[in-house]
């Protein structure tokens, strides 16, 4: 039987923020080499959402969620960015029992079909998902830590 894999933007109800704080604690736990650039509480998920410059998504694996991922065109960038409509992608993770199937790449696709139209799509990945980005097109910026998606 085929799992429906579905990717949906994430709100500020109860249910989701749950699932963002469950989805973010467990992949850290899995990643234990990520240190992340903050903590994550109910007040900093609510107010990132309730932010025009912000999104989260959830990926779902029939009713379980099975990732996550943050964009950004709020707060500093690098100056390569300059003069450019970029957007970045913050966070991306998505659980171990669901990584490199269908619920990745349904994620993956979902932040890049909301930032159509954008010159770039810009990340520091985590190790764990830097494979999987390449695949989908992201491409280390030259001598520098950021992996980029040019032209979306």
């Amino acid at each position: 039987m085929h799992t429906q894999v579905i990717t949906k933007f994430a709100v500020a109800s109860d249910k989701m923020l749950d699932e963002l704080l469950y989805l973010l604690r467990t992949w850290m736990s899995e990643h234990p080499e990520v240190v992340p650039a903050g903590t994550y509480t109910r007040k900093i998920l609510v107010n990132t959402m309730n932010s025009f410059s912000s999104q989260w998504l959830i990926v779902y694996a029939g009713d379980e969620p099975a990732g996550f991922a943050f964009l950004t065109d709020g707060g500093e960038r690098p100056a390569i960015f300059d003069h450019k409509r970029v957007v970045q992608l913050a966070a991306f993770g998505v659980l171990e029992a669901y990584a490199g199937g269908a619920a990745e790449t349904s994620l993956l696709e979902k932040c890049m079909t909301i930032y159509k139209g954008r010159d770039a799509i810009w990340t520091l990945p985590a190790a764990a998902n830097r494979a999987f980005l390449e695949s989908g097109g992201f491409v280390q910026h030259a001598a520098t830590p950021y992996w980029v998606k040019e032209q979306l």
